[in-house]
């Protein structure tokens, strides 16, 4: 190692040497560096506009080489962990005193200031390559396929901890975490291989608290679980996310089931359910909030206190009562009916999908500042739920379809069984021997489907089932008991006695806990005569006991002999697995033996080895799990083992070392069930037994471990391992060799798919044990069974209270869905903060892949292929490449871009790239072998897969494989086509499952029914075909089944006045001719963004063009003048106008150019109307102009109009490019309007579309049109595919097709509507942004809207509802209203929508059954028709719909307008949206409920009427 320190010599020399050209020659090039070579040098601070990256003068350390990585540490630190950063090419540096300059955000993280020294120390790469980095992002919605390149963006870059990370020209996330090698460290090298995990600080979180009987009980520190909730769960969650700065949309519901007797039903009536063993039941659920951001939450905790404290009352007493009342069955007496459920009963799995059902939608409505979702159950229970078998089948299904989890928080201290645990009770499953259904059908969950013959008549049985998509956290904080070392804790909880008064407490005198029911298997317990002697143990021997079990030693005793551990034993040691007798007079001697474990009284075991089976018991009424495996030898004693027991001992083997473990180090802090690692194996720790699968190749729950004999066991009398804190020793057979019978071949060796270890990170849940980081290795060689035997048999089924040492197969390879989100294992004693503060996304990666066996038997192949023909390929979806060569060059440069199109798709679905294992990875010969067997796959699978999501598609040599729960996707080039192969599994069809239940929404008064379905949409049948032909170009036009992402904005005229009040010519013009002008701007903006292709760029483009009219919605479809120039848009885009020169129109006379504009190709000149006003043989402003070119069709306007050809209709204009109407003047006007132009002129009076007497109401129909008569299709929108990326910083193509409305009011509501698949959200976003800035000085608001309407809100989000107003007077009734009103007024709900304009609310789509009936109208974003007629809110924070007569409105609150949002970019003092909303609901809901009020407005608006027959003005 050489060091280098600059002195004033060394600067003078070393500056001089490197600028003179002698030494350049003459000099010998330095030797280059060596790892661990350092140099001191002085640093300067930069700002990051001067440069983003490290300015490093190479020229203060010769033999610096460009790719060298250099850590920089400050000079006295001691910490090795700095920032590092990869040397640049060398271009000189332009200030010769400048050692090292460091960007100003890298020198704050690091601490180091200007002008400091700093230390410059060459590294090895590899030692800093990072293995995973954590992203956070905020305020954006990230698509996976932007995750990929952002991925890839990265490779070959160093990054730091909280650097900001840039990506297409905006700042996209930020470095959370570096783990490089296991270690989180400050700054590390981006390789190809590392994985990127993404957690969202903008997610929708949901939270469900559980209220069973439980809740209402005193936890061990004397608090009542629902005090835990509120006074410490979620103040410590709130503040974690506060401290975090995220930004969630969260939803808190209250979940409840209530069981009623037989007795109760009449009374109780509504949506009851039974569950499998008979109970009626209710469930309940109770929102307290609704998709809200919320920064101060002591008003919400108040709340839910006082819902807590109500709810009872609500659905035992007063809910009845109310539907009783409202059903008019006038009960005699309020009855308190019902039963809370406990813990284990709770309508857990239903909650969860309610939650998941808005998902399933998930890209309508697609909110462009959310990423992510997070769900939360809170429950006092301990993690155990009965459930329904089909019900979890489907449920995880969709947990692994949308790539969610569940965190469950349990208020509970650990119970001494497994958790989470689900039990369901179901057939056994039977083997599947044809392979019909795939390689899952022996699994419990996924098999057993058919009813058994009737011969056999075998019952249902009690499956138990860890769910490996529920993440738990036991929250068991004690503010004013602080966890020490020697304090007992109670494990098991009797409520009931806890509750007697202090005079009843002689009862536990006589309290007696009864044996287990005696097991009868011989082989299972040891002879009776040598377990333990038959006498009473003495005061002092007990109290040396207890003190041995719960006092911690200071320090591990050393290890002096082999101990054993049975797994499945909950007492923990082989001497107190006592024999059962049947007499009762041997259990009353042996009870009070019970207690003791005191070694010095039990001798040591000799027997031969044998195996131990347990079967768990048959399911009692109570619904508790009992314990399972023999009496407990003292409560405590179970308390100190871990939950999982120390399965590894029994199958690891290696020297017994007394080393300091990390888990000893641990034991000296907390008693060993505390701090319990469940550790993966090492890969020499590999299982080398077949006496692991039964003589039918089964895995058993309990493995057959092999005792040794006595001669190999020295036991000292004081050693107990259940009561040891340090870890379990390994087990050695006498001669040292492996313990188990026989060692596996060398063929067996090779990575087959067994079952895992329960230990190796694949067997566990995901963000919980299951924690794939880097024990990663022992995914594939933990145990090499074959597939066959990767399935529990029926008598291996799992045993809550004995944890299996191999998680089943069919169970591992789902969970590694979500392998690489964990960089470090996690453990049951923590609490998840990481997924419930910052929701990771779901991996791009999956290292899981099926073997040619299970590829062969398990799935249905399907494939088809097209070919790639750039000159066909006409794709708006890829950019198209920029490639000179060879044909074959520029198909495979346009094949690349299309397979990457292709996969951008795939992965927005949820799939996921399929990379090698690391311990692959190490050497592609390792690869291959695992597919040595020929089948239909071909030889070309066995080619090695890329190592991480930047190695995909770097070329098009490598196929691509993209994964999903169920579904396989093999995408590759065959030199001509591009080929996919899609692998679908075998599955029996998911039947959808009806449901109903009781919701109190946000703003209910009670609970209301809900009838919904839970039904998974797999992509098994998705137009895959389809999409990949609009990728390639082959089609052009998204089809509804694709699920593209929607989003649909409305353009609303804004509360407050416009900015501006002057015309471009400086004229001054009124708020609506502003708006107007602001619409002009908006369809300007979106012919700019028009997409073009490539051989199109240049041509001129037909400008976008809005119809302004002054109708409704409806009326405006009967004005024929509207409806013809709709015709003309439609026809070929705005009419093409002969192109007068500027020569010809100055040489032409006046009377000349008139004629010239009425020529059946000049200027429209018609009627036209505007606020009940006629202005006839009149033209706009905007047709003129067509004449020429925008700029100089106004210059001769203005000259025209100078020289008095045509004048303004109201004389208030000079001439405006726009909607203004003029008319010819003088001798010029004498001619009539030509025919040329429309069918025939319209009278104002004509009754034929927009007559007074046309009834619009749905009652009667216009004379003359038959019923059968086919409706005439009018469609009032027009698509165009616009381009996102203006700048044009993306790597790709980012095309969004755009639905428009096309005739525009300025009084109501513009429309459009966005649809992409795989572009960049980002992209999409900044330009709705700039959109909205650019209108909003004109008096126009840009607001996210619903897409469809809001009445059917309830059926995509069951927790979300309209809140019912209610007119308490009904609106009068009119003779002749149609008479009284002016022409183009809406008659029907006439008052209704009086109402809401005085509330400020305007139209936004009318009902489908007001337009006239001969009239089929559509709109390109319009899936169905609306029911009710739509309002928004001038501000855009609330949606109403009406419903007419005494029925009132229907009322919803925009949470499209959450935080972060569009639309949300209000002014300081003005309100959150949520809170303006409810402002104007409440004075809306109290209008309405007051009849004076409504009655004196009624007598308002029919004094207003008017007389009957108002004349029409005519100019």
């Amino acid at each position: 190692m050489t060091t280098v320190r600059t002195d004033s010599q060394t600067l003078q020399y070393g500056r001089r040497r490197s600028n003179t050209l002698q030494s350049a020659v003459g000099n010998p090039p330095p030797a280059p560096l060596k790892h661990g070579d350092f140099k001191v040098l002085n640093t300067w601070v930069h700002e990051p506009k001067e440069s983003s990256k490290v300015i490093f003068n190479q020229s203060w350390w010769p033999g610096v080489a460009e790719g060298d990585v250099l850590r920089v540490t400050a000079l006295l630190s001691e910490d090795s962990s700095g920032f590092i950063f990869t040397v640049p090419k060398d271009e000189g540096c332009s200030k010769p005193t400048l050692q090292i300059s460091l960007p100003k955000n890298v020198a704050d993280v690091f601490g180091l200031k200007n002008n400091t020294e700093v230390t410059l120390t060459k590294v090895n790469r590899e030692e800093y390559s990072a293995d995973y980095i954590e992203f956070t992002f905020q305020d954006q919605y990230l698509g996976r396929n932007d995750m990929w390149r952002l991925g890839e963006h990265l490779v070959g870059q160093c990054v730091f901890v909280e650097q900001e990370i840039s990506f297409i020209g905006v700042i996209a996330a930020k470095v959370q975490n570096i783990h490089v090698n296991g270690n989180k460290v400050s700054a590390g090298y981006v390789t190809s291989k590392t994985k990127a995990i993404y957690r969202s600080l903008s997610a929708k979180v949901t939270i469900f608290i559980q209220v069973c009987r439980e809740l209402w009980e005193f936890a061990g520190d004397g608090e009542r679980y629902n005090e835990k909730i509120i006074h410490s769960f979620l103040p410590a969650l709130f503040a974690k996310w506060r401290e975090a700065g995220t930004n969630h949309t969260v939803t808190i519901v209250l979940i409840s089931r209530v069981f009623y007797d037989e007795s109760e039903l009449e009374y109780a009536a509504g949506p009851l359910r039974r569950d499998e063993d008979g109970n009626w039941y209710k469930d309940f659920y109770k929102v307290i909030t609704d998709l809200e951001v919320i920064n101060d939450w002591k008003p919400t905790l108040v709340d839910l206190k006082d819902s807590f404290w109500a709810f009872q009352r609500d659905i035992l007493f007063t809910h009845h009562y109310h539907r009783a009342f409202v059903e008019s069955t006038n009960p005699d007496q309020a009855r308190l009916v019902g039963r809370i459920s406990y813990a284990h009963d709770g309508p857990i799995l239903e909650a969860l999908n309610l939650a998941l059902n808005p998902n399933e939608t998930h890209y309508i409505d697609r909110s462009l500042s959310l990423t992510g979702a997070a769900t939360i159950l809170i429950t006092p229970g301990t993690g155990y739920f009965r459930v329904s078998k089909p019900l979890l089948r489907l449920t995880t299904t969709r947990m692994l379809d949308h790539g969610f989890g569940l965190d469950l928080v349990c208020l509970a201290k650990r119970p001494l069984h497994q958790s989470p645990i689900l039990s369901f009770r179901g057939y056994e499953p039977k083997t599947d021997k044809d392979g019909k259904n795939g390689s899952r059908t022996a699994d419990p969950l996924w098999g057993g489907d058919e009813p058994p013959n009737d011969a056999t008549k075998l019952e249902k049985v009690t499956f138990w089932w860890e769910p490996f998509w529920i993440g738990v956290t036991f929250w068991d904080r004690q503010m004013d008991l602080p966890f020490r070392r020697g304090r007992f804790i109670a494990r098991a909880k009797m409520h009931e006695i806890q509750m007697l008064g202090l005079l009843e407490h002689d009862v536990l005198a006589n309290i007696e806990i009864p044996f287990l029911p005696e097991i009868r298997d011989p082989t299972s317990t040891p002879p009776r005569e040598l377990v333990v002697e038959n006498r009473a143990l003495t005061a002092a021997e007990a109290e040396q006991a207890d003190m041995e079990v719960f006092v911690s030693k200071e320090s591990p005793r050393p290890l002096q002999s082999t101990r054993i551990s049975y797994p499945s034993s909950s007492s923990g040691t082989v001497g107190t697995l006592t024999h059962r007798s049947s007499m009762a007079s041997e259990r009353r001697t042996m009870a009070s033996q019970r207690g003791s474990t005191a070694s010095s009284r039990i001798a040591p075991i000799l027997e031969s080895p044998r195996r131990i089976f347990m079967d768990l018991p048959r399911e009692g009424n109570d619904g508790l799990i009992p314990s399972l495996t023999g009496r407990s030898t003292s409560p405590s004693q179970s308390s100190m083992r871990s939950v999982r027991t120390s399965v590894p001992s029994a199958f690891m083997e290696g020297p017994i070392t007394t080393s300091e473990t990390a888990s000893s180090r641990l034991a000296k802090l907390a008693t060993s069930w505390f701090y319990n690692p469940f550790r993966s194996m090492n890969e020499s720790q590999t299982l080398r037994s077949k006496d692991l699968s039964s003589s039918g190749g089964q895995v058993m729950p309990t493995p057959s471990i092999r005792i040794p004999r006595p001669s190999t066991i020295a036991m000292t009398p004081s050693a107990s391992i259940s009561r040891s804190p340090q870890p379990m020793a390994i087990l050695h057979s006498a001669s040292g060799g492996p313990t188990m019978s026989h060692a596996y071949d060398e063929e067996s060796l090779t990575p087959r798919h067994g079952s895992f270890t329960r230990h190796s990170p694949l067997n566990s849940p995901p963000r919980d044990d299951m924690l794939l980081g880097k024990r990663r290795r022992a995914t594939l060689t933990s145990l090499n069974v074959p597939l066959s035997s990767s399935f529990p048999s029926a008598s291996s089924r799992a045993n809550p209270s004995r944890p299996q040492s191999a998680v089943p197969y069919a169970q591992s390879s789902l969970a590694s869905r979500w392998q690489h989100v964990f960089p470090k294992p996690v453990y049951k004693h923590e609490v998840k903060w990481a997924s419930m503060v910052t929701p990771a996304c779901l991996p791009l990666t999956v290292e899981h892949f099926p073997s040619n066996a299970e590829l062969e038997f398990s799935y249905d192949v399907f494939s088809y292929d097209f070919v790639v023909d750039p000159s066909e390929m006409r794709s708006f979806m890829v950019k198209a490449p920029n490639v000179v060569g060879t044909v074959d060059q520029i198909h495979r440069a346009w094949a690349l871009v299309v397979m990457r199109g292709m996969v951008a798709v795939r992965l927005a679905q949820g799939f996921q790239f399929v990379i090698r294992p690391r311990t692959a990875a190490a050497s592609d010969g390792n690869a291959k072998t695992t597919r040595h067997s020929k089948s239909f796959l071909g030889e070309e699978d066995a080619t090695p897969k890329p190592g991480g999501a930047a190695e995909v598609l770097l070329s098009t040599n490598d196929p691509v494989y993209l994964s999903m729960s169920n579904e396989i996707h093999r995408l590759s080039y065959t030199g001509e086509a591009i080929q996919v192969r899609r692998y679908v599994r075998k599955m029996p069809p998911s039947q959808p499952i009806d449901y109903e239940c009781l919701i109190w929404p946000k703003l209910g008064v009670g609970y209301t029914e809900l009838q919904t379905k839970f039904v998974s949409r797999g992509l098994e049948n998705y137009g895959w075909n389809r999409l990949d032909m609009l990728v390639a170009g082959y089609e052009h036009q998204f089809n509804e089944s694709l699920q593209c992402w929607r989003t649909k904005f409305v353009v609303i005229p804004s509360v407050d006045p416009p900015q501006v009040n002057t015309g471009p010519s400086g004229e001054k013009l009124d708020d609506e001719e502003i708006r107007l002008m602001g619409i002009d701007k908006l369809a300007e903006m979106f012919t700019k963004a028009r997409w073009q292709f490539p051989d199109e760029r240049g041509q001129q483009m037909t400008p976008v063009r809005f119809l302004p009219t002054t109708l409704g919605p409806v009326h405006s479809v009967m004005d024929e003048s509207l409806m013809t120039q709709l015709d003309e848009i439609h026809a070929a885009g705005p009419l093409k106008k002969k192109m007068k020169s500027e020569r010809e129109i100055a040489d032409m006379p006046p009377i000349a150019i008139a004629k010239a504009m009425r020529e059946e190709d000049g200027v429209p000149i018609k009627l036209h109307r505007w606020h009940r006003m006629s202005f006839p043989d009149s033209f706009t402003g905007f047709d003129f102009v067509d004449v020429s070119s925008r700029e100089q069709g106004v210059e001769w306007g203005t000259k025209l109009l100078e020289q008095g050809l045509f004048v303004h209709c109201t004389g208030r204009h000079g001439f405006l490019d726009g909607h203004y109407f003029y008319q010819l003047s003088g001798e010029c006007a004498t001619v009539s309007t030509p025919r040329g132009w429309f069918n025939k002129p319209r009278h104002p009076n004509e009754d034929s579309f927009t007559g007074r007497g046309y009834n619009l109401s749905n009652q009667s129909r216009p004379s003359g049109i038959s019923p059968k008569r086919s409706k005439r299709p009018l469609l009032l929108t027009q698509s165009m595919i616009i381009d996102a990326d203006s700048t044009k910083k993306s790597d790709q193509a980012e095309s969004v097709t755009l639905h428009h409305d096309i005739i525009q009011n300025p009084g109501t509501v513009f429309h459009f509507e966005l649809q992409w698949i795989g572009s960049t959200a980002r992209c999409i976003d900044d330009m709705i942004r700039q959109w909205g800035r650019t209108i909003e000085k004109y008096g126009l608001k840009l607001v996210e809207a619903y897409v469809t309407e809001i009445s059917n809100i309830r059926e995509r989000n069951p927790f979300q509802s309209c809140f019912p107003i209610r007119l308490s007077l009904p609106p009068p009734v009119v003779p002749d209203l149609e008479r009284k009103v002016p022409d183009g007024t809406q008659i029907t709900h006439y008052f209704e929508y009086a109402l809401l304009k005085q509330f400020g609310f305007i139209v936004d789509i009318e009902s489908t059954n007001l337009y006239p009936r001969d009239v089929e109208v559509q709109y390109s974003y319009r899936r169905a028709p609306f029911k009710y007629s739509q309002f928004v809110h001038r501000s855009g924070v609330a949606f109403i719909q009406v419903l007419g007569g005494s029925q009132g409105f229907l009322f919803l609150t925009n949470r499209l307008m959450g935080g972060g949002r569009m639309g949300t970019a209000l002014k300081s003092r003005d309100p959150k949206p949520a809170v303006a909303a409810e402002r104007i609901r409440m004075r809306l809901q109290e209008f309405c409920g007051d009849k004076a009020a409504l009655a004196r407005f009624y007598e308002e608006e029919i004094a207003a009427l008017g007389p009957d027959e108002p004349p029409p003005l005519s100019i």
